[in-house]
């Protein structure tokens, strides 16, 4: 689950999963939305260490990721493994949105709700 939140300037999503995998994968799915890109076939896999705080670890991860469209690579799929979150990226063919320059450590703070885990995310643009 992810809403949009409003920011002065920025770009910010409270979001909310079961696990750190479903919190990526919102956010995954926030950058989808904002770069449009048309994507192509299969063109890396990458392994991303979980590390606590896990607050810096989706920090790494999802700058890593914005770093990685900049030079071609949308991050598309994921499993933990071993420790590990194991991201698949494709080709992007094209970028029709809108750039964002990096996430924030503005209000990225976890909690835990009952079964769930909630956050806010908030994009420098």
């Amino acid at each position: 689950m992810r809403k949009q939140i409003d920011h002065t300037a920025d770009l910010a999503y409270e979001i909310e999963s079961h696990d750190i995998i479903g919190l990526l994968k919102e956010i995954i799915g926030i950058l989808f939305e904002h770069y449009k890109p048309d994507l192509g076939n299969f063109s890396k896999e990458k392994a991303y260490n979980i590390c606590e705080p896990l607050e810096d670890f989706i920090f790494d991860t999802v700058n890593d990721w914005i770093f990685e469209i900049s030079v071609g690579h949308f991050p598309h799929d994921m499993i933990k493994k071993d420790g590990e979150i194991v991201v698949k990226f494709k080709k992007v063919l094209r970028r029709k949105g809108e750039e964002i320059k990096a996430l924030t450590y503005h209000l990225l703070r976890l909690e835990k709700r009952g079964e769930k885990i909630r956050t806010k995310v908030v994009f420098d643009v």
